[in-house]
């Protein structure tokens, strides 16, 4: 589930989702600028999550517009693609990753 004001931006939204939630602010910043309304690139993104969720592969990284996603099969870290923001990595539960996915790609597909 996404949040959509109208005529407003889509605003991530998902099943469990905490406002204030450091790793999950992370994720929603994450999926606005780096996979925005994009539906077949957030496909893609979810693909290589669930391949290491499911042992398929080991891990997955990709270096995006603003954030590094690194993809662990519990843990993945989404940290600044630019040093001189000084921001940490943040761990987040791959599980929140992929179910925010999830409810961003719907929420593109309820816009078709």
């Amino acid at each position: 589930m996404c949040a959509n004001k109208a005529d407003g931006p889509m605003v991530p939204d998902w099943v469990g989702r905490k406002a204030g939630d450091v790793a999950h602010d992370r994720i929603a910043s994450m999926l606005v600028l780096d996979i925005g309304q994009a539906p077949e690139w957030a496909k893609r993104v979810l693909c290589e999550v669930v391949d290491v969720t499911s042992g398929k592969a080991d891990g997955w990284e990709m270096v995006m517009n603003a954030h590094i996603l690194s993809v662990g099969r519990e843990y993945s870290d989404i940290s600044s693609a630019y040093e001189e923001d000084g921001e940490d990595g943040v761990q987040v539960w791959t599980g929140d990753l992929q179910a925010a996915l999830r409810a961003w790609i719907a929420m593109m597909e309820q816009g078709d």
